[in-house]
């Protein structure tokens, strides 16, 4: 550290992101978007990113833990189909670092809450990610639930020294060509005054109704945009441009960058883990 301040906290998976953007413990991520415009699925790339090195816990209310656990296989190995051998060794690799909330429907802010106290204290998880506002039991127009829950959220995140990751949605615009900012986000807004960082996921569906239409777009039109709109404790604010990969469903920063090596990060300075029994569930063969 030369000049300024010193970045520290846990990276994401993009390296143009890792002189900009860390994640810190003590603080709370809001990862936004219209509906439908892949904020789940760069928020679990980003929560398969960091369990090999961190323990993480996925509360993923809107889909079955089969359903995540099937995204993130594919993304650790780039593949749409894996063979038997490849789910268990992945799920083998997955019992140190990572813990699935098994429960896909409304639950209440209070449980919600209770589970991150739980998986702080009792699991040593650093990283709780919950997928999403919505389903935390609280009405779309209860602003002040909405706001009291984020600030006890703010609260249960300092007081256990962890990150926590909240997906939330936001008001459509003229078009969803029209990307969303900061003011746009649903629900009370205190939610964004209150939180660490706001990260804005948003696809380029401009491009995508170029391709439907037989058009070929400029190979640097990029598939998505993610938006720093917030860092409280950070210098910088601004935007990634992203191609998406469907075999493995990898956000990518170019659209000739080979998919990212799960297995050679997960083997690169790996600390070691407190080990806490868990028993993963079985998946099916063919994603």
């Amino acid at each position: 550290m030369a000049h300024g301040v010193k970045l520290f906290g846990d990276e994401l998976p993009w390296p143009a992101t890792h002189d900009k953007v860390r994640l810190r413990p003590g603080e709370v991520t809001l990862w936004a978007g219209i509906n439908g415009h892949s904020k789940s699925l760069l928020s679990g790339q980003s929560a398969l990113w960091l369990s090999p090195h961190t323990k993480v816990l996925i509360a993923s209310l809107e889909m079955k833990p089969r359903d995540t656990l099937t995204r993130m296989i594919r993304q650790a190995y780039g593949l749409n189909r894996v063979s038997p051998a490849e789910i268990d060794e992945f799920m083998t690799f997955k019992s140190d670092g990572m813990f699935i909330y098994d429960q896909s429907d409304s639950v209440s802010c209070d449980r919600i809450l209770g589970m991150v106290h739980y998986a702080a204290q009792e699991l040593g998880v650093n990283h709780v990610f919950i997928d999403s506002l919505m389903k935390c039991g609280i009405g779309t127009d209860d602003y002040n639930g909405q706001k009291d829950f984020v600030d006890r959220l703010c609260w249960a995140a300092k007081a256990e020294n962890i990150h926590v990751h909240l997906v939330l949605h936001m008001r459509k615009g003229r078009d969803e060509a029209e990307a969303p900012g900061k003011f746009d986000v649903k629900g009370a807004s205190e939610i964004t005054d209150l939180v660490d960082n706001l990260f804005i996921v948003h696809r380029n569906k401009a491009k995508e109704a170029q391709i439907e239409n037989g058009e070929i777009p400029p190979l640097d039109e990029p598939d998505a945009l993610l938006t720093v709109a917030k860092q409280r404790h950070g210098e910088w604010e601004g935007g990634i441009k992203l191609w998406f990969h469907p075999a493995s469903l990898q956000y990518l920063e170019s659209p000739t960058k080979a998919t990212m090596n799960f297995w050679q990060h997960a083997t690169t300075h790996k600390p070691e883990l407190n080990k806490v029994s868990v028993n993963p569930p079985s998946l099916d063969v063919g994603m």
